[in-house]
């Protein structure tokens, strides 16, 4: 039987096409967050601040109301990368359990760990409040991945050598961090890539026997 129980995958970049599904939405709507998206970068800023700094591009682009239904319809056009059911099916074939951990959006998380019957899926919610308007609930922020993990890995009851972490990003090196095994894909930047046991550019389905045959 494979010593690794768990993969916690990123989602953006990782198993869904877009690098971020957050700038997905501010393509489709023409925006540019990049000043605020630095900003937090360095931590000038909350998830919360940033997320409504979007919602108002958002709403100052839009002819009509941007609300959680027409987010999530916007989300809906997005699409997985080639070989990442296969690759989740192999996973739970072998008896390993699958996790999305993601700064992404919760809704789109949902649908695709559904989808591909996963565990779980961690992500932050875009919601309407009482009065229709969108906010924001954030469950994994971007600063704060490692945490989350840790919380996710004491409730499986799992030791770290039994879990695989796989990410795109710098925010998923504390994901790194906790797992036995860590697996950079889809990335050329050697600070994503230099702190991963694995660093693989191939198809995503070659990750099965990286992942069942690692002890």
């Amino acid at each position: 039987m494979a010593k690794i129980k768990l993969v916690v995958f990123d989602m953006d970049g990782t198993l869904l096409k877009p690098r971020s599904c957050w700038a997905y939405i501010h393509e489709h709507f023409g925006t540019d967050n990049s000043e605020m998206l630095e900003k937090y970068i360095e931590h000038k800023i909350s998830d919360q601040e940033f997320v409504k700094s979007d919602i108002s591009l958002w709403q100052e682009k839009s002819n009509k109301k941007v609300n959680e239904q027409y987010i999530n319809s916007i989300l809906d056009e997005i699409k997985p990368m080639d070989g990442a059911e296969e690759l989740v099916n192999q996973l739970h074939k072998n008896r390993i359990e699958t996790v999305f951990l993601t700064g992404g959006i919760q809704f789109l998380a949902d649908k695709w760990a559904k989808k591909w019957n996963m565990k779980k899926a961690i992500g932050n919610e875009l919601i309407d409040d009482d009065n229709g308007h969108l906010i924001a609930k954030i469950n994994a922020s971007g600063h704060a991945k490692g945490p989350v993990m840790e919380k996710l890995l004491n409730k499986m009851d799992l030791e770290q050598k039994h879990v695989a972490a796989v990410g795109d990003t710098v925010v998923d090196l504390p994901m790194f961090e906790r797992a036995g095994l860590s697996i950079a894909v889809n990335t050329n930047k050697k600070e994503v890539f230099g702190k991963a046991d694995y660093h693989h550019n191939g198809k995503l389905i070659e990750l099965i026997s990286i992942i069942t045959n690692w002890q």
